[in-house]
């Protein structure tokens, strides 16, 4: 009899030592899978992030406005009786698919150069004016409006009589919208000054 108490203990160490084996494999497997939980979750959620960051850079990247038709540029005599570029005219509109650009005269900004004069921000309303051609009514161009943005050249430097753009100099002017990359125009006055350019 006292050898089947023996056994019997021993049956229920056994016993016992199984039991101890699964809590501690249960154990690690609860561990494994909420470690699993939390990297599966932190790279689903940096996936995420990399994508927003990755649509906003794209949209930062990609051109929110874009010409709408030719450059025109007009010219006037001056007191020398010779012609001089007076204006310079672009028509602008938003690109496919982008959202509406404020054109307003606190986020706009437009600068020229020429090979005789920079102007990083010209004044709204003496050296550049901002005008809607086709919208409705308010200073966000969206799709389907297009703006007219007018530079007068002979305001940047003076008058009609200070300005040095002389034919074949390349001019560039840059939209600097809020959002969305710059619009440059990079042009060329024609060999010879007429009233009214296209310079394409």
């Amino acid at each position: 009899m006292w050898w089947k108490t023996q056994v019997r203990r021993k049956m229920s160490r056994r016993g016992l030592t199984g039991l101890e084996t699964a809590i501690i494999l249960i154990a690690f497997v609860i561990v494994a899978a909420a470690f699993a939980f939390a990297v599966l979750n932190l790279g689903f959620a940096s996936t995420q992030k990399s994508g927003e960051v990755l649509k906003a850079g794209l949209e930062e990247a990609t051109s929110s406005i874009e010409l709408a038709g030719s450059v025109i540029a007009t010219g006037e005599k001056a007191s020398d009786n010779n012609m001089k570029v007076s204006n310079i005219t672009l028509y602008v509109k938003t690109a496919v698919g982008k959202r509406p650009v404020d054109l307003s005269n606190n986020t706009l900004i437009i600068s020229y150069m020429d090979p005789y004069k920079v102007v990083d921000k010209l004044t709204h309303g003496v050296q550049v004016e901002v005008s809607e051609i086709q919208g409705d009514g308010d200073s966000l161009i969206e799709y389907g409006e297009s703006f007219k943005v007018v530079i007068h050249v002979d305001q940047i430097y003076g008058g009609i009589d200070n300005v040095q753009l002389k034919p074949n100099d390349v001019f560039v002017i840059e939209v600097k919208p809020l959002v969305g990359a710059v619009l440059k125009v990079e042009r060329r006055i024609p060999p010879s000054i007429d009233p009214v350019m296209d310079l394409a």
